[in-house]
């Protein structure tokens, strides 16, 4: 039991807390769905890559589900993994700013 205790404080060393949300992600002429969102970044699947290291603009689009149009949060990011998967891409960014716009 103390094992696992241990093994879990050793895999949630990060500097923010990780949240699983499944919300689309625009990104220029790009679009998305999220895996996870934190204060310090996004990570998201898409069909087009990116190249690690570019600095790139994203909008997340949250639905309202009182009836009301759905918001949006504005972000830059810097791209610090790019994974092939089911014909796509996973992507992780650093994100550099937040801001409603």
């Amino acid at each position: 039991m103390e094992t696992l205790a241990r093994d879990a404080v050793r895999r949630e060393r990060r500097a923010a807390l990780r949240y699983q949300v499944r919300v689309p992600i625009e990104l220029h002429d790009r679009l998305g769905k999220t895996r996870n969102v934190s204060e310090r970044g996004v990570c998201f699947e898409t069909d087009q890559w990116l190249p690690r290291g570019d600095t790139t603009t994203f909008t997340l689009v949250f639905k309202d589900f009182a009836g009301f149009p759905s918001w949006r949060i504005a972000g830059e990011g810097e791209v610090v993994r790019v994974e092939d998967h089911d014909g796509g891409y996973v992507i992780a960014l650093s994100v550099t700013a937040y801001a409603l716009p």
